[in-house]
């Protein structure tokens, strides 16, 4: 009973040891960034291993020590357990170092855990060692797939192309596909597993969901106005938000593009953009600032990254959500919150986005690099509080019907049981 508390503290052993016969499965969660990473896949798995634990599964999460400040393990009061592995930084070394002592941790307690989980990450070495770990130990091995391409490396549909695929990385590509089960995210990302020979038996269509009793809209236009003031948001104008990382890939410099016409309109609107380029090397937070200034574009409010419950009160203030993204997403978190929140979306066409937003029925689809277009869309919502109106309920509905949290975790929940059950047997 002493290695089964392996992940638990000495303090929490007498407790953990009262219950554990009543454990539905001990899972291993393997992710390359986790908490304080703030992201789609490190937010989704954060709640994935909290629902888990609360519903009494044991609750391991492996990740990449990326900074140096960040603990090797910590317990969360959420009821997991985060190990950190490797040496700080971003290097080949790193990376390697981490995949060979998250080898080295599967084998050494390969007896305290049913089931693995590689959240996204696939082909690099982190998640591929994960899958390949869990193949040679005979565990079922689930496989999350967030983003559209993850698997290519050339071709039209790659994520990252590349003229010449090395035979590590060919190798890697052949692990990724090994896995029991994947969970896609999108009908786009499901014929994509099935166009690599992956069997559509093998393939769970499970998307992200949304806390639909914390991102609300508010309940009346003085509501809206008293976050306004305390956030100090202007009254009486329009107000436009994005929320994300400040990277290139999010295609905020077409947004500033577009904005810069919305400028000439003397339309009383503000552009809020809430989020941070750091720790990411794509970073545009700098070029953002240099933009505005440069370019003297006019009432767009730079804000950096908010906590959760900052973000519910920005959502509120807002009357329009805009998400410009160049790349093939899978479905983005920011936009189901938005939607949860009641807002209409200005989104580009791109991987699973379309899925969420509906053309003309919650929001605007628009071309990448598109900035006029992305301005037409802009101006058409801005002048017509009207359609926002219209969005907004529909937004809403289809949150609460298709991508509520607490379904979402419902049926990671049934989908995993029965998996730790078979390996018992």
């Amino acid at each position: 009973m002493a290695n089964r508390a392996l992940f638990l503290g000495q303090k929490q052993v007498g407790q953990f040891m009262k219950k554990s016969e009543k454990l539905p499965f001990s899972i291993v969660f393997i992710i390359e960034k986790f908490h304080p990473f703030v992201g789609g896949t490190e937010t989704q798995t954060f709640s994935l291993a909290e629902n888990l634990s609360r519903r009494g599964a044991r609750v391991l999460v492996l990740t990449r020590r990326i900074k140096k400040e960040l603990s090797q393990e910590e317990y969360y009061k959420q009821g997991f357990k985060v190990e950190r592995l490797g040496i700080p930084g971003n290097t080949r070394l790193a990376n390697y170092l981490a995949g060979l002592l998250l080898a080295f941790f599967l084998l050494k307690n390969h007896r305290q855990y049913n089931l693995i989980f590689v959240n996204g990450g696939l082909a690099n070495i982190f998640g591929s060692t994960g899958i390949l770990l869990g193949k040679t130990l005979s565990k079922k091995v689930i496989a999350r797939v967030a983003t559209p391409g993850e698997l290519f490396f050339s071709g039209p549909f790659a994520l990252t192309a590349r003229k010449i695929i090395h035979p590590l990385m060919k190798f890697r590509l052949f692990i990724a596909g090994k896995a029991d089960f994947y969970i896609a995210q999108t009908e786009q990302i499901k014929k994509e597993l099935i166009s690599l020979k992956i069997s559509a038996k093998k393939i769970i269509k499970i998307p992200d969901g949304v806390e639909t009793d914390c991102f609300i809209p508010p309940s009346s236009y003085e509501e809206k106005n008293l976050i306004r003031k305390k956030i100090l948001l202007p009254l009486g104008k329009v107000i436009v938000i994005f929320c994300g990382r400040l990277v290139r890939r999010k295609g905020l410099i077409v947004l500033l593009k577009a904005w810069k016409k919305i400028n000439t309109k003397d339309l009383k609107t503000v552009l809020v953009i809430l989020g941070s380029g750091k720790n990411n090397f794509d970073s545009v937070e700098d070029q953002l600032k240099r933009y505005l200034r440069e370019r003297e574009v006019k009432s767009v409010l730079l804000l950096g990254e908010k906590q959760k419950n900052e973000v519910v009160k920005y959502l509120k203030a807002a009357d329009i959500f805009v998400y410009p993204s160049l790349h093939s997403e899978g479905i983005s978190l920011s936009i189901l919150e938005a939607m949860a929140a009641g807002l209409p979306v200005i989104a580009t066409r791109v991987g699973g986005i379309a899925e969420i937003v509906i053309n003309k029925k919650n929001g605007i689809l628009v071309e990448k690099e598109n900035p006029e277009e992305l301005f037409v869309a802009l101006e058409s919502l801005i002048r017509n509080p009207r359609l926002r109106s219209e969005f907004s309920i529909v937004s809403r509905k289809m949150i609460i019907q298709n991508y509520a949290a607490s379904k979402i975790m419902d049926l990671y929940y049934h989908f995993l049981l029965p998996l730790q059950q078979a390996e018992r047997v």
